[in-house]
């Protein structure tokens, strides 16, 4: 079950299944009000009535030591269960379908091809992602994973060309203990040069009289 702290979720939502060894388990979500649309595996063990939660986090989870690369859209937890029902000695064939807003996508100027689910298990690994539709709100996609834990979602290139600026937000988000995505860390950047940059403007107005 989930030990992140209630004051870093910020909406979750729960489905029940029978996990019966070697039958296709898939959990959906009706209430929809999360980024994940179905939780899908084939299981290789028997835990009968079991219950895949949901939590999407206000930022990174105080449970997982570093953010992951590229820009982030949302970070959720997914837990399966107990008794490691959830880890991939439990499982295989593991997939999460995930939805993107469209208006996220386009404010960001997200590169669509590039939005990549990532799991955490001793360090941040991109899952082979691909997009399955559309409708007027959203983008869908479909990501395999060995098990179930922290994910992200994120406009990442999986062959690991984060851009520079992304590198450098990262960096100093995880050194001064930022738990938000790297654009708010550049807003508050440029809140802070701005005054310094008017500052300059008006020193050179001013020698220039002179």
């Amino acid at each position: 079950m989930s030990t992140e702290p209630a004051t870093n979720i910020e909406i979750k939502e729960l489905a029940t299944r029978n996990v019966i060894s070697g039958y296709h388990i898939e959990y959906q979500f009706p209430e929809n009000v999360t980024c994940i649309t179905c939780v899908e595996y084939d299981a290789k063990r028997t835990f009968r009535r079991t219950t895949a939660i949901v939590e999407v986090l206000k930022g990174k989870s105080i449970l997982v030591s570093q953010l992951p690369a590229g820009r982030i859209y949302k970070h959720v937890n997914i837990w399966i269960g107990e008794n490691a029902a959830g880890l991939p000695t439990s499982l295989k064939n593991g997939l999460v379908g995930f939805k993107v807003e469209k208006e996220w996508i386009e404010n960001n100027n997200v590169n669509e091809s590039l939005i990549t689910l990532q799991r955490y298990n001793k360090g941040w690994k991109s899952l082979d992602t691909e997009k399955v539709g559309e409708d007027d709100n959203y983008v869908y996609f479909e990501s395999k994973t060995p098990g179930y834990s922290f994910f992200a979602i994120t406009e990442y290139d999986a062959e690991g060309n984060e851009t520079q600026l992304q590198k450098t937000l990262r960096s100093l988000g995880e050194q001064n203990g930022i738990v938000k995505e790297p654009m708010e860390v550049a807003k508050v950047l440029i809140a802070f040069s701005l005054p310094l940059f008017a500052l300059l403007v008006g020193y050179a107005v001013l020698k220039k009289k002179i």
